[in-house]
């Protein structure tokens, strides 16, 4: 059975599952935040965080949620998004780890995409976790975790594909 582990957060009623090997640490704590006039809306700004500055992205703005009251405390999770660059989403909470086989995974139906923002790209799949536990209705509880790719947290383009055309020099 091919288990992968995902650290698990909540931001609104949406659980989400990123990745272990992609999340680089995990803070609650007060954070100075610095404004930029050229960031989009989804960042809340630039920190210093154990040393290191990073893009700071509110991820209640980026999927299109309400926004909470911004606080002096924050729980931000770091995440390497490529080779070089490490961004911070804002969470609500952690909720812990999660260990999620590869037939728990089930890519979203094609009609519940979203692709304005490419939110459709930033949650590909979901995990469907089954619960011992009888629900109100008698029938077994079911939990969804929406699975996050990092690689998607900063794009809001949408992707488009080239036509493939040769060009000759």
């Amino acid at each position: 059975m091919d288990t992968d582990e995902y650290l698990v957060a909540r931001v609104g009623e949406l659980k989400l599952g990123i990745y272990c090997r992609d999340v680089k640490n995990v803070y609650a704590q007060r954070i100075n935040l610095v404004r930029l006039f050229y960031q989009g809306r989804i960042f809340r700004g630039i920190a210093e965080v154990n040393g290191q500055v990073m893009q700071v992205i509110d991820l209640r703005r980026r999927i299109g949620m309400q926004e909470k009251d911004p606080g002096e405390l924050m729980t931000l999770i770091s995440v390497q998004t490529d080779m070089s660059k490490v961004l911070a989403i804002v969470v609500d909470e952690i909720i812990g780890m999660k260990c999620i086989t590869q037939a728990q995974l089930h890519a979203h139906h094609e009609q519940l995409n979203n692709s304005q923002d490419n939110v459709n790209l930033l949650f590909p799949m979901v995990a469907v976790m089954s619960d011992e536990k009888d629900g109100p209705m008698g029938g077994k509880m079911s939990e969804l975790i929406h699975v996050l790719d990092s690689t998607y947290i900063d794009k809001l383009e949408p992707i488009t594909e080239d036509a493939g055309d040769l060009e000759f020099f």
